[in-house]
């Protein structure tokens, strides 16, 4: 089971290091973009589109590292403000309606994502990319979610608010 676990935060951080480098891979397509608009006049076909994939990917692949260091934004006046026993039932409870989410859009992620390849979808830009590729980051982001959440529960541990791991 130690092993399962591991290999699962394993999986969150690998999703976190592919979310890194598609933002630094979307800065240097922006970079490249405004150079060959300003000093050759000549603007890309492909660089926004794919900036854009990536800005979308990263946002969805990070959100389970998110979850796991507690980074995302949090209202936590109420938290701070409540015993300990009743900070770990709002945590049980908040990370079970974190992991309800998270499989109902993974669920409907996948079905888009089956439908769009289904149905042969392509990008309406130049580069007809097909779809059902920048889509596949909303199922692997949801069931990195499921995952991140599921390890929530289990640790069950109390967050303070105001910290970062």
């Amino acid at each position: 089971m130690k092993s399962l676990y591991e290999l699962s935060d394993k999986l969150i951080k690998i999703g976190a290091y592919i979310a890194g480098l598609l933002i630094v891979l979307t800065t240097f397509m922006t970079f490249f973009e405004v150079i060959s608009r300003w000093l050759f006049n000549s603007p890309t076909i492909w660089a926004t589109e794919l900036s854009t994939y990536s800005i979308i990917g990263s946002c969805f692949l990070a959100s389970a590292y998110a979850v796991r260091t507690y980074s995302h934004i949090t209202v936590d006046i109420l938290i701070n403000n409540v015993n300990d026993k009743f900070k770990k039932v709002l945590a049980y409870l908040s990370n079970a309606m974190g992991l309800v989410f998270s499989v109902i859009f993974t669920y409907y992620g996948f079905h888009h994502v089956l439908n769009t390849f289904e149905l042969g979808i392509t990008s309406s830009s130049l580069l007809r990319i097909p779809m059902y590729l920048p889509e596949l980051f909303l199922p692997v982001g949801g069931a990195l979610m499921c995952i991140a959440f599921i390890l929530q529960i289990i640790d069950g541990d109390i967050h303070r608010g105001g910290e970062h791991i």
